[in-house]
């Protein structure tokens, strides 16, 4: 969420029932504006609210020159002090992270024993040896940082048209985007994973019949497994917003103002994902 209109969008994502208390609401603007001008970014935003035993982990991050391959990670457990949250590249260290059966406990030094799954040999379509599970130690400071990557990869959402893709390769903020419309606003395919993208570019673009070189490079979230199922759509008429809520990672709420560039997401959760969505339908 940006810090532009951080309280504005806080105030539209309490239709689905996330919210901070008004000494966290000052806390948290007031530090990342600090923390904006102490690292000269161009944008700040508030990412959300890890759930933990002791304290609770809050994330922010920022960018300098591209919104999505230059985004800085912070956490905090005050609201106001700002941690840089270590770059995460082991595969181990990922799988550890969704395997860990214990809740976070808000100490970033806790180490934790974590066994991950064995390994089949496989050969001619058989299983001819299952290798012995490996234990990895887990630092959860590493653990806070692969799980806010992969909810960010799995469940972060922009609309369509509000990022930029610049000639020479880089992501910004559309200063032109002025919202989707009426027409718009209730299709998922107007609806952006904020994040790089996974698929070719030629399957993107071949979906739309009215395609943008420039705004569709990123992936749509009607696209992503299980099919109609990941994301919830609700519209608050009324108000003219539209709420999309994660499935997969319960707590991810995104929202969009209809007719205005003002948008954006807010996690509150523990860390968990959902295993049982499949299970719900």
């Amino acid at each position: 969420m940006n810090v532009e209109y951080f309280s504005e969008g806080l105030e539209c994502l309490m239709y689905c029932g996330l919210k901070l208390s008004p000494e966290q609401r000052i806390l948290i603007e007031n530090s990342l504006i600090v923390l904006l001008q102490e690292n000269r970014f161009s944008g700040m935003y508030f990412w959300g609210r890890i759930t933990a035993v002791k304290n609770d982990y809050y994330i922010a991050f920022g960018y300098t020159n591209d919104c999505l391959k230059d985004r800085k990670y912070f956490y905090s457990v005050d609201q106001y002090q700002w941690q840089l949250l270590p770059f995460v590249q082991s595969p181990k260290i990922f799988q550890a992270t969704i395997l860990a059966p214990e809740p976070f406990i808000g100490d970033p030094s806790l180490q934790t024993f974590v066994k991950l799954d064995p390994t089949f040999n496989i050969v001619a379509n058989q299983v001819v040896s299952i290798g012995r599970p490996e234990v990895i130690k887990l630092k959860e400071e590493e653990r806070l940082a692969a799980i806010v990557f992969i909810i960010s990869e799995e469940s972060a959402i922009c609309p369509r048209g509000a990022l930029y893709k610049m000639v020479d390769g880089r992501v910004i903020p559309n200063q032109m985007f002025r919202g989707l419309n009426d027409l718009q606003i209730d299709n998922l395919s107007y609806y952006q994973l904020y994040r790089l993208p996974r698929n070719d570019l030629k399957s993107n673009l071949s979906k739309r019949s009215d395609y943008n070189y420039a705004i569709d490079f990123l992936d749509t979230i009607d696209g992503v497994i299980p099919l109609s199922q990941a994301f919830s759509l609700n519209m608050q008429r009324n108000e003219r917003i539209s709420i999309i809520k994660s499935c997969i990672w319960l707590g991810m709420t995104f929202f969009h103002k209809l007719g205005s560039r003002k948008h954006g997401f807010l996690y509150l959760g523990n860390g968990r994902k959902n295993f049982d969505l499949l299970f719900m339908y």
